[in-house]
């Protein structure tokens, strides 16, 4: 043990030693960087600034006209019938108020984490979904906006949500490697679908966000 004492005074820490200390500490800076970033707000804003500011984070939710809505009721209907359908942002944010409305939570009040606000985006033919997430850990509550932006791909025998970019807060939880999944899954657990639009879902053929429009193709 001496000897190994001298040695290391003598010649300073080994190869392992410094490759430790150098992961450990890009680790921690990793760690204290996504804590700031998840506390640093969205930028809630209309239309995009011609030169944004830099490492801003903007959101833009999507329309909730009732107007352009009207005819969602109509919509689920037929996808529940296994008619295609086309449906715009304003419709998706109707059907996501009415059942949000509706449904019944069985959380307890022990329970950290609580999601609200659900909105939809159709732009760029990405689809655009953003949650309001609530930390609540005896007593110490805080609100992050969550948004993600991605397409549809199969999976399985289905199709399912890929997201692209996935931020909470500020924090670009996509460039963290396997987080964003758990994230989505965690978040979309409990989805409140009728059992008839669950039952159809699982015939769609295609699903595809073009023209601001989400068109949703099933078989008979």
């Amino acid at each position: 043990m001496a000897d190994a004492k001298v040695e290391k005074a003598l010649y300073g820490p080994s190869l392992f030693e410094v490759a430790l200390g150098a992961v450990l500490g890009l680790a921690f800076g990793v760690f204290v960087a996504c804590v700031m970033l998840l506390f640093r707000p969205q930028l809630s804003v209309r239309e995009l600034p011609k030169e944004p500011a830099k490492g801003a984070v903007y959101y833009l939710a999507g329309s909730a006209d009732a107007g352009r809505a009207r005819g969602w009721q109509a919509k689920e209907q037929q996808l529940a019938s296994g008619a295609a359908v086309s449906v715009n942002e304003a419709e998706l944010n109707a059907w996501a108020s009415a059942r949000t409305a509706t449904a019944k939570s069985d959380a307890k009040e022990t329970r950290f984490l609580t999601v609200n606000g659900l909105n939809f985006r159709l732009a760029d033919d990405h689809l655009q979904i953003a949650l309001v997430v609530k930390f609540d850990y005896f007593g110490l509550a805080k609100d992050f906006t969550l948004q993600t932006r991605g397409g549809f791909a199969r999976s399985g025998d289905g199709f399912s949500f890929v997201p692209e970019q996935l931020y909470l807060g500020s924090c670009p939880v996509h460039l963290i490697p396997g987080v964003s999944g758990v994230m989505m899954r965690t978040l979309f657990s409990k989805p409140s679908l009728p059992d008839e639009v669950r039952s159809a879902w699982s015939k769609v053929t295609a699903v595809a966000v073009e023209g601001g429009m989400l068109a949703i193709a099933t078989q008979p």
